[in-house]
């Protein structure tokens, strides 16, 4: 790591008087997720990352997860198409959707993969809906809660519109792959407004024993919002979902109701809260039939406002999570509270942010996690940032609470009602800036040391000759890298995005690496507006060798990966579309499942 910090060390060096006016880079952009609290994005403490409406719309991305591949730091595995949930994404080396990273719509916490081991898929939102994608790296918890480990990943949905609109898209391409979208809304008499959303996929996946796993998902979002007076607002989002797979039926449900006050001395009390219940029916041969349904009642306050030079937030949740299904039936809640204060100091040169977070878990008992932040403005247009912060997971109902074991295709799963929750501390250094002009580059070095870390081990039991594997927690773990990140704007009619990452990860008690963590990725967007409304966007991905194990026995090898999409406008708020992903037909994955070759798509949207 000392070469590291070298370079950490010569980005400081540069002299702040060459930065230059922070031309391309929406730094102004307001953000919630770092501190709760809002904030410019080039004032935030915290390290975050910002995708915006016009970065979405620009980027002609199918979906989150083509949005977030070319962000450093974040592993995105490339079988991740529509349709898909991306579990076997990371974030920092750590399976991001199995509770190391939090995955959040509007601030609060969802769920939607299977049985607890698996988190909200990232392709489950249309992104005609999304107003921006919040990404915070480095710890969590001290706001959060369990599983915001190594970073939080806030999808925040566009607000109810005050002009009315419509947009309608339509897509067609490989794997009989059909998608459409109608979204629109408006204002609603004086002090009201609605956003609706109705949404369907098709595909046949090819994922899981060739052609014939056909999927189809139907999407309907609904959001309301009243101005009670100027100083109160009231927010209703609904969600229904419904899917079909050859082996998997599920519907999904979820009400989110809240309040925001403005109260006197410039206070602000948010009150607010969901509900959300899934119904499921797996069946795929080779694996234990589960059939059930998962329930989720949350509910929040946050108070915040200044307090002489500081800004002072104080916040509580209450969290019941249900399980009630053949295999388990389990209710675990969780009671917490956490306070945060920020302060500006040496005429606003330096920001400072603490908080800490008391967690009482009714079956692991309390945890307290704090975090310390700080932020130093150098130059026109520098920002260093520095962190260090705890953070911790707890167990799944899988991993704890299962009746019996569990098949999972060429193994049983056992479950083990004795681990202890994963505690990790987080610390990270980055620094920022614009180093001429139309130039803009940022390097973040990141360390968390995991302990107790579960992982999946062989026991030697068998049943019916084939082999059991069970859970355990693991001494230590730990992640350490650098992630660099470049934007270049040569001309008004082009951008080139740059971001690498250069990771370490070992499981301590076995000297192992863990598994798909590549020591190195590399990802390159190049984005050209030309006449006749032609806009032609390239990206390529470089993703070094990994392990598809805990025992480093199996490997997948490294890979490029190209996509290409050209988009024509006609103007009016029209325009089509044709994209290519994985141009050079790439052999990638594991030899044992049938991932897609090159894919093309084409389509249309239409705004009214």
């Amino acid at each position: 790591m000392r070469f590291l910090w070298l370079l950490v060390a010569l980005f400081l060096l540069l002299p702040g008087s060459s930065l230059a006016q922070e031309e391309g880079e929406s730094l102004g952009e307001i953000v919630v997720t770092a501190t709760r609290t809002p904030h410019r994005l080039k004032d935030v403490p915290i390290e975050t990352e910002v995708i915006d409406r016009r970065q979405i719309e620009d980027s002609n991305a199918l979906t989150i997860s083509d949005l977030l591949r070319y962000s450093p730091g974040l592993f995105i595995r490339a079988e991740d198409l529509p349709g898909i949930s991306a579990w076997r994404s990371r974030i920092r080396g750590l399976d991001l959707n199995s509770g190391y990273g939090l995955i959040l719509v509007d601030g609060q916490r969802v769920k939607g993969g299977g049985m607890g081991e698996y988190g909200y898929g990232l392709n489950q939102i249309p992104l005609e809906l999304i107003e921006r994608i919040e990404i915070v790296k480095g710890p969590g918890s001290v706001l959060y809660g369990s599983d915001a480990v190594v970073g939080v990943v806030n999808i925040i949905t566009r607000p109810t519109p005050s002009k009315t609109f419509l947009t309608a898209s339509g897509l067609y391409g490989s794997y009989k792959t059909k998608m459409v979208n109608l979204t629109g809304g408006g204002p609603v008499g004086n002090n009201s407004g609605i956003l609706l959303s109705l949404d369907r996929e098709e595909a046949d996946r090819r994922k899981y024993g060739g052609p014939g796993d056909e999927y189809q998902r139907d999407h309907f979002w609904a959001k309301a919002s009243h101005q009670i007076n100027k100083d109160t607002l009231v927010d209703l989002t609904f969600k229904w979902e419904e899917r079909d797979r050859l082996y998997a039926d599920e519907e999904k449900l979820r009400l989110s109701p809240a309040l925001t006050w403005d109260l006197k001395g410039d206070l602000r009390l948010r009150l607010s809260g969901y509900l959300y219940k899934w119904d499921f029916h797996h069946f795929t041969p080779g694996y234990t039939e589960r059939k059930g349904n998962m329930t989720y009642r949350q509910g929040e306050f946050l108070l915040s406002g200044p307090l002489g030079r500081h800004l002072l937030t104080l916040g509580g949740e209450f969290l019941e999570e249900s399980l009630d299904y053949n295999l388990a039936e389990k209710t675990i809640d969780t009671k917490s509270l956490f306070i945060q204060d920020e302060l500006e100091a040496l005429e606003e040169r330096l920001s400072l942010v603490a908080g800490v977070r008391y967690d009482d878990h009714s079956v692991f008992g309390s945890e307290i996690n704090p975090r310390v932040a700080a932020m130093w403005r150098f130059g026109k247009t520098g920002r260093l940032r520095a962190s260090v912060g705890r953070s911790f997971k707890s167990p799944t109902v899988r991993q704890l609470y299962y009746r019996e074991p569990f098949l999972h295709g060429s193994y049983y799963i056992k479950s083990n009602p004795n681990l202890d929750p994963e505690t990790s501390w987080g610390f990270s250094l980055g620094v920022e800036g614009v180093i001429a002009s139309g130039i803009w580059t940022s390097a973040t070095l990141f360390r968390h040391d995991v302990e107790d870390m579960v992982v999946r081990v062989e026991t030697n039991e068998s049943i019916g000759g084939i082999p059991v594997r069970t859970y355990e927690n693991v001494q230590e773990a730990y992640t350490e890298g650098l992630e660099l990140a470049l934007k270049i704007v040569p001309t008004a009619a082009s951008e080139i995005n740059l971001s690498y990452t250069f990771l370490e990860t070992e499981n301590k008690d076995t000297g192992k690496d863990l598994p798909y963590s590549p020591r190195h990725s590399l990802a390159v967007r190049l984005g050209y507006q030309g006449p006749w409304g032609l806009k032609t966007l390239v990206g390529v991905q470089f993703v070094d060798r990994v392990y598809s194990n805990t025992t480093n026995t199996k490997k997948i090898d490294s890979y490029w990966l190209t996509e290409a999409k050209i988009i024509k406008n006609f103007g009016k708020g029209w325009e089509i579309f044709m994209e290519v992903d994985n141009l050079f037909e790439t052999s990638y994955g594991e030899p044992s499942r049938d991932w897609a070759g090159r894919s093309v798509f084409v389509g249309t949207k239409m705004r009214f």
